[in-house]
């Protein structure tokens, strides 16, 4: 049964199943005898991991399909004979028999297979017996790949994804928060927000739009991917704007002085703040931020030069379009998958 982990950061998680896959595909190759060729089994166990697969069954079959004609065309050609030319044209062949056959999510193996084939024999005449260990490595390499993936997350992961854009909206929230607490009391600046902290959630979503590549899927599936690709889309703009933004904010003297009723800038963050919820609405969030002349207005008030306060009107502008569309979205996944549920 799989097991759901949402406890565990992304690095942990991957760790896990990379160890699990690891100790299985150590204990398989040594328990059988073929320790000569645990390399590649480990090999494929490390890169063939991936907890994002929405067609596992017809993964695995692509996988260990171009890995077996990676190995049965450089054997052929290896027989012929044993350079680097015929190394170049065996991967060529491998790449176009393994489109040919509709096996795109199989071309990583294929390759991999023709080239550890060529590696093994060193120049050397084939021994077949080499070559069944090496196919049975690779089989066992991709099948505990994804029997690790399997066992250490759920096996519907399209569930998973809700959480997964409301973990990226509530780091940007709590930078934001602390961004605004820092300008109202001054003191030391909250660490900068890093573009590794998020990218590699938002190109989790990012990467679902190449997920039906080749393959056949339910329409409604189709749908979801292609939202939920473009939300990460939308998520890596926002971090742009974000990464703009904060500069311009930290050369701000704090803490601002308090000297009007209905202070602009932190108005505008905190119309950013109430977007950011994890439950958003399609209706736009009122702001003030729309004119320049409010923004030159704020300048006079805050003592800060005219340029710094304009860009920072703009950023925020452009935050508050984006999570609009954010929120548009999110009612166009919600209408999707209601009557899933």
């Amino acid at each position: 049964m799989a097991l759901a982990l949402p406890q565990l950061s992304p690095l942990w998680r991957s760790s896990l199943r990379i160890w699990l896959a690891t100790t299985l595909t150590i204990g398989i190759l040594l328990w059988s005898g073929r320790s000569p060729v645990l390399g590649v089994a480990l090999v494929m166990a490390v890169l063939f991991v991936n907890e994002n697969d929405f067609t596992p069954a017809r993964s695995v079959g692509q996988l260990l399909g171009g890995a077996l004609i990676g190995i049965v065309t450089a054997t052929v050609l290896h027989e012929l004979s044993t350079n680097w030319v015929v190394l170049g044209i065996a991967l060529l062949l491998t790449g176009v028999l393994v489109r040919i056959l509709g096996l795109l999510k199989g071309l990583g193996t294929g390759y991999m297979g023709c080239w550890a084939l060529d590696l093994i024999h060193r120049g050397n005449q084939v021994n077949w017996s080499v070559v069944f260990d090496l196919a049975f490595a690779a089989v066992v390499g991709i099948l505990m790949a994804q029997m690790a993936t399997w066992a250490l997350w759920p096996h519907r992961p399209l569930d998973q994804l809700p959480a997964l854009e409301a973990r990226i909206a509530s780091q940007l929230e709590a930078q934001i928060r602390a961004m605004q607490q820092w300008l109202g009391n001054g003191g030391a600046p909250p660490p900068a927000l890093r573009s590794q902290d998020l990218l590699p959630s938002i190109q989790q979503l990012q990467l679902l739009r190449d997920q039906d590549q080749g393959l056949p899927m339910p329409t409604h599936t189709k749908r979801l991917l292609s939202r939920w690709a473009q939300a990460g889309s939308l998520w890596r703009q926002m971090l742009r704007q974000w990464l703009l933004l904060e500069p311009l904010l930290r050369q701000l003297a704090t803490p601002l002085p308090d000297n009007t009723s209905q202070p602009l800038l932190q108005s505008a963050l905190a119309d950013l703040v109430e977007q950011l919820q994890t439950q958003p609405s399609p209706a736009p969030a009122p702001s003030r931020s729309s004119t320049a002349q409010l923004w030159l207005d704020q300048a006079a008030l805050l003592g800060a030069p005219q340029p710094l306060l304009l860009a920072i009107g703009q950023q925020c502008r452009e935050l508050h379009q984006l999570l609009h569309s954010r929120a548009l979205l999110s009612g166009a996944l919600a209408q999707l998958t209601a009557p899933q549920r």
